[in-house]
């Protein structure tokens, strides 16, 4: 199926900055949208409705349980 053999010469510390790394794309796609667009087809335009904000929380909660664990 899947070969992750290779995986095992990575350290702790490349996989680490990888998977945040990986964790921040979402954020930064989110970051590029235009407002206009995320806010398309709201009744209202308000801020707990802005996808930035919802990924800029995740982001974070997803790296500090990442980085304590």
């Amino acid at each position: 199926m899947l070969n992750f053999n290779w995986a095992n010469n990575v350290s702790e510390t490349w996989a680490r900055i990888f998977i945040i790394t990986a964790f921040f794309i979402p954020f930064i796609f989110a970051l590029t949208m235009k407002k206009d667009y995320i806010l398309k087809g709201a009744s209202d335009k308000k801020r707990w409705r802005d996808l930035k904000l919802w990924v800029l929380i995740l982001v974070i909660v997803q790296t500090l349980i990442y980085a304590y664990f």
